[in-house]
C-alpha cells in the first residue's frame, strides 16, 4: 500500500464514519463516548508532540507547540491566512480539508464535533498551561476557523526570522504522513469508546465504521488502516 495516497479526507471521513456508527448504534451515548475518544486523541498526539520538544530541549511554549506540528498540507486542501501577528498570532483558515471532506462526503453532521475538541486537546496534550481560543469554525457554520495561539507573536521581521530558522532547522522530523494519523485516530477512538461503552460496543462501532471506509476507498486502504494501528502511538521513534 501507498502511504502517501493516504491524505486529509482518509482521516477526516474515518473519524465521521466512526462517530455515525456510535450515533447509529448507541444513540447519544454513543456521541458522548465519541467526543471523549476525540479528546483522548488530540491529547495524545499533543503529548507526542511534547515528547519530541522536550528530547530537543525545547520547552513547552506555544511557539514551540506551533513548531513540532506533525501534520503538513501536503496539497493545499486548506488555505488561510494570518490575521494577526501580534499582540496575539492569529490564524483564519478559509477553507479547512476536514471540513470539505465531510460536506462531499455527506458526513458533515458527524464530522463536526471533531473541531469542537481536537485542538484544545492537542494543546492540552502538549502542556495544560497554554490556552488556545477558537473564536469559530467553518464546520458549525463560521466564516472561518480563527484560532488565537495565546502567549505567541511575532513582533517584527527579526522575531518572524529566527521563527523560520526554527522551523527549517526541524527539517520537517517531527512529520508524520496521514496514514500514521488514521492508523492513530482509529486506536485512539477505540481506547476511549471502550471506556465509556465496553470492549464489545467499541469492536461494534470499529467495525461497521470499517465497513463503511471500506465502501469508500476499497478494502486495501481499510486494511492499511488497520495495520497501521496496530502500534503504540503514545511514544515517538526520536
Amino acid at each position: 500500500m501507498n502511504r502517501d495516497l493516504f491524505d486529509i479526507p482518509h482521516h477526516a471521513n474515518l473519524f465521521a464514519l466512526i462517530y455515525k456508527a456510535a450515533v447509529d448504534l448507541y444513540g447519544e451515548n454513543g456521541a458522548k463516548a465519541a467526543d471523549e475518544g476525540t479528546k483522548l486523541y488530540g491529547q495524545q498526539r499533543g503529548a507526542r508532540m511534547a515528547q519530541r520538544a522536550m528530547k530537543d530541549g525545547a520547552p513547552l511554549t506555544m511557539e514551540n507547540y506551533l513548531l513540532y506540528g506533525e501534520w503538513t498540507d501536503k496539497n493545499g486542501r486548506s488555505k488561510g491566512y494570518v490575521s494577526a501577528k501580534t499582540p496575539v498570532y492569529c490564524l483564519d483558515n478559509t477553507v479547512c480539508g476536514w471540513c470539505e471532506a465531510w460536506k462531499e462526503a455527506g458526513l458533515l453532521e458527524y464530522g463536526k464535533n471533531y473541531c469542537s475538541y481536537v485542538d484544545h486537546n492537542l494543546v492540552k496534550g502538549f502542556n495544560p498551561q497554554l490556552k488556545l481560543d477558537i473564536l469559530q469554525v467553518l464546520s458549525q457554520g463560521g466564516d472561518t476557523c480563527a484560532f488565537r495561539w495565546n502567549g505567541f507573536a511575532l513582533e517584527n521581521e527579526e522575531r518572524e526570522a529566527a521563527y523560520a530558522a526554527k522551523k527549517a532547522a526541524l527539517g520537517g522530523r517531527t512529520l508524520k504522513d496521514f496514514l500514521y494519523h488514521t492508523g492513530h485516530l482509529l486506536v485512539a477512538m477505540k481506547q476511549a469508546l471502550t471506556a465509556q461503552l465496553g470492549s464489545e460496543a467499541a469492536e461494534k462501532i470499529a467495525l461497521k465504521a470499517l465497513v463503511d471506509y471500506s465502501l469508500m476507498y476499497g478494502e486495501e486502504m481499510a486494511r492499511a488502516v488497520i495495520k497501521e494501528s496496530r502500534q503504540d502511538f503514545t511514544v515517538v521513534d526520536y
